[in-house]
């Protein structure tokens, strides 16, 4: 399973082993999905996309 699921229509990433009701992750449409590769946060920042508040403690 994968870490880390980006959303590319608000550029917001999520942890998926600490996902909550609120992230909406089931919301996502499968054209916006991203995964990253090597699967980590800091690949996901770097293709500036920033951490969901309610998974990854992040500002959005």
């Amino acid at each position: 399973m994968a870490g880390y699921l980006g959303d590319k229509s608000n550029m917001v990433v999520h942890h998926l082993a600490m996902m909550k009701p609120e992230c909406k992750i089931y919301h996502v449409k499968k054209a916006d999905r991203v995964y990253f590769v090597p699967d980590t946060l800091d690949q996901s920042i770097s293709e500036k996309f920033v951490t969901c508040k309610y998974c990854s403690g992040g500002p959005i």
